[in-house]
């Protein structure tokens, strides 16, 4: 096989496709809901904040790129010591994705930050960022 190959098959994959379809469309929800929160219900839409979003989805696309890279390697028989990462990988950052897009909907809708199902979510995400600053 032609070594270029081996970092097209791993998106060659159905469920990869699925996957990096999916997190891409997710991607331009939380981008657009996002604009339209800042715009329309927070009345306070920030350039800044603007490109550092961008910049940290351009990084997500830099990790789903190194997880290709990495699924290549696995399959030009180089041993790693784990199995493929890019479907894993993607749903990871589906995962941050649907996350974001219910903060944006909850500031949207604010009964929907008053409801149970929300407060433990939220209360997850604040364990995850304990003592980082970014609570």
């Amino acid at each position: 096989m032609e070594p270029l190959l081996y970092f097209v098959q791993p998106v060659s994959d159905t469920k990869a496709q699925v996957a990096i379809i999916g997190l891409m469309i997710l991607a331009l929800m939380d981008v657009l809901f996002g604009s339209l929160n800042a715009w329309f219900i927070q009345h306070d839409f920030s350039s800044h904040e603007f490109r550092q979003g961008l910049i940290r989805k351009l990084g997500n696309f830099g990790i789903v790129v190194a997880a290709d890279v990495v699924d290549a390697m696995l399959l030009g028989g180089l041993e790693l010591g784990f199995q493929p990462v890019l479907i894993t990988v993607c749903v990871a950052l589906i995962l941050m994705e649907l996350g974001s897009l219910m903060e944006i909907f909850a500031e949207m809708h604010p009964e929907i930050s008053d409801t149970e199902w929300y407060q433990m979510l939220a209360h997850s995400k604040d364990g995850l960022h304990k003592g980082d600053g970014n609570a």
